[in-house]
């Protein structure tokens, strides 16, 4: 067994009227496997039906079948999101203060909407339904394993693909159109339209993989994953997967109290480079081209900082930005300069809180497995929010449920059960659970 997964946490046990749909490890699960379809199907419909030959970024149209899921997810998450709280609320116990921090971010993007003059839309409250979705049914750090098996059969998959059928999953161009290849390979860009977004699944699932209890299972999953992730050449997703291995290599060599020191040094110095790098940056060539993106970015944004331009500004100046930067404009591969412009400092304070509070929760962590998995999610998370805006704000996108799942689950975890433990009487730690702590 791996120093690192930790066996079956048995410390919090759910009182017999808790039991059911609130404590289900079968409904925790089906709930996270629900939002990575919601997130995988449409990219993996379209690429089944593109010929990635002829895709160009911002011009190819989205197929109609993939339009029509993305609008029946984005009505059937909030609905069944819906049901489950109002069935908690009925029946048990819902935790007010983790309900709140999920849907935080996404109701002061859509209050900063009026202050635009406009109503906001109902893609902005995706988030927050997935993230009560979550919070009603108790998804713990253990159930994250669902994405870590999901990321190593798209891996598979997209390797497979890449001999079988490289049309479907190669970047158009082939070799001799992309200087950035690691490999001297086309670019695997797996079922996504792009190989960062495809690397940045990656990379975002590992901390999932470090989840899994089995070692004859997790090595051949990081392994596939990782041998896709250099395929894809994402510099950006290898960053973050770099500093994720970081975090889990320091949890082995250091005291916990010395490891918890240099994780919250390190998340603080990748939050720093986040805010930093984009607003510092002055060459337009910079970073593949990042930093002209970055230049008109911080132009348009002006002195609208506390409010932003709109959650749907890239949308609305898409045909602008495409022709004076270029179809990669559609965000500002930036985690914390994509927020400003969409939502202003309001939301990015929000989200940020959201990050903190996931970074506390892991640290504080007394089972090693979940806590260095979160620490190394946060600090991975910002590391890649430095060149690319790894999740959106705005809707429910590829990225969101390898990037919000486990964000979200890390950041509620230690409310959630210390709310589970202090309505009980406490129960005697077995010796696996015992074995599973921190030293």
């Amino acid at each position: 067994m791996s120093t690192l997964a930790s066996p079956r946490e048995h410390s919090v046990v759910p009182s017999a009227s808790e039991a059911g749909l609130v404590d289900s490890p079968v409904a925790r699960r089906v709930v996270v496997l629900m939002l990575a379809v919601f997130s995988l199907l449409g990219p993996l419909i379209e690429t089944v039906l593109t010929d990635r030959s002829h895709y160009k970024e911002g011009t190819t149209a989205t197929n109609p079948a993939v339009a029509a899921i993305d609008d029946v997810g984005s009505v059937l998450v909030p609905a069944v999101a819906a049901a489950t709280v109002l069935l908690v609320v009925l029946f048990a116990r819902m935790s007010g203060p983790s309900l709140l921090l999920v849907v935080l971010p996404a109701l002061v993007l859509a209050a900063d909407e009026f202050v635009h003059g406009r109503t906001p839309t109902f893609g902005l409250f995706l988030t927050a339904a997935a993230g009560a979705l979550l919070v009603s049914v108790r998804v713990k750090p253990g159930d994250l394993v669902i994405l870590g098996y999901v990321a190593g059969a798209v891996a598979a998959g997209s390797i497979v693909a890449m001999y079988a059928a490289p049309a479907t999953v190669v970047i158009s161009g082939g070799t001799g159109t992309f200087d950035k290849s690691l490999t001297g390979a086309p670019l695997l860009a797996g079922i996504f339209t792009h190989s960062n977004t495809f690397g940045m699944f990656l990379a975002l699932s590992l901390p999932c993989i470090f989840l899994v209890r089995r070692a004859f299972v997790r090595w051949p999953l990081l392994l596939l994953v990782g041998w896709a992730l250099l395929l894809s050449s994402s510099r950006t997703a290898l960053v973050g997967a770099g500093a994720m291995l970081a975090v889990v290599v320091l949890s082995r060599l250091l005291p916990r109290a010395g490891f918890v020191v240099v994780s919250v040094v390190g998340a603080v110095g990748a939050l720093i480079a986040v805010i930093r790098i984009p607003f510092a940056e002055t060459d337009p060539e910079a970073f593949t081209y990042r930093g002209a993106i970055w230049m008109y970015n911080r132009d348009a944004l002006g002195d609208h900082g506390l409010f932003g331009l709109g959650a749907h500004w890239y949308a609305d100046n898409y045909a602008v930005l495409r022709t004076v930067l270029s179809s990669a404009a559609s965000h500002a591969h930036n985690l914390v300069l994509t927020t400003l412009v969409q939502g202003g400092a309001v939301v990015l304070v929000a989200w940020l809180v959201v990050i903190a509070f996931a970074l506390i929760g892991s640290v504080t962590d007394p089972i090693r497995s979940s806590s260095v998995a979160g620490i190394a999610f946060v600090v991975g998370l910002l590391a890649m929010g430095a060149t690319e805006t790894p999740f959106p704000l705005l809707g429910w996108g590829p990225l969101s449920a390898s990037a919000l799942v486990p964000l979200f689950v890390f950041a509620t975890r230690h409310r959630l059960d210390r709310e589970q433990v202090s309505s009980q009487p406490p129960a005697p730690a077995t010796r696996a659970a015992r074995r599973g702590r921190w030293a």
